[in-house]
């Protein structure tokens, strides 16, 4: 399936001010607050959920018991303000030597693109695609880790992530810059390079 096409920023102007709360993680007390608008604009999937006479429609509140709310956190910033920053950190591994700097970093690496991969499936499944692009700066920080400790990038960026990628980014104008990046690694097989030349087409 292809990517849906990234979905051109709402201004402030442009949405009503009828508010919606979403409740994220198994406790439900990490809550969400935002234009029904602005959400429904952004993701089909949320529409369907706040349109029409449904119990979440009539009341304005959706619990998400199975959602993480961190990750939760960056695709609802990327709704409110157009663009997101993933908080993933790197302190503590950078720089480090001496035995064991170079699996310490790729524990660090790992656990980075599998919270990637989550949090792009996390799009995919509420429909907001676009908001995938977060991962472009903690994606070049493992990159550059990874070099700067000898590990071959095709161990971490596995082709299992590769193909979220693949499936789950939208097709931007001017391209799609976590492919970039992904070619630019060198660990990008013929598929990438094909979707590439693809969306510039």
């Amino acid at each position: 399936m292809a990517p849906k096409r990234a979905v051109t920023p709402l201004t402030q102007d442009e949405f009503r001010n009828q508010v919606v709360t979403i409740y994220a993680g198994r406790d439900c007390h990490s809550p969400f607050t935002l234009p029904k608008d602005l959400l429904c604009y952004y993701s089909s999937t949320f529409a369907r959920y706040f349109n029409g006479t449904s119990a979440q429609a009539l009341s304005g509140f959706l619990t998400l018991p199975a959602v993480d709310p961190k990750l939760f956190a960056v695709l609802i910033d990327y709704i409110k303000h157009g663009f997101a920053t993933f908080p993933y950190s790197f302190v503590g591994i950078w720089g480090r030597e001496g035995d064991g700097a170079a699996a310490a970093a790729y524990r660090v690496i790992s656990d980075c693109v599998r919270t990637l991969t989550a949090f792009l499936r996390l799009c995919a499944a509420y429909d907001v695609q676009e908001a995938g692009l977060a991962i472009y700066e903690p994606l070049t920080m493992c990159v550059c880790l990874a070099q700067s400790y000898g590990i071959g990038l095709k161990r971490v960026l596995t082709d299992g992530f590769v193909d979220t990628v693949l499936e789950t980014l939208p097709d931007l104008p001017g391209g799609n810059p976590i492919l970039v990046l992904l070619a630019q690694t060198r660990i990008a097989d013929t598929v990438i390079n094909r979707q590439l030349i693809s969306t510039q087409e």
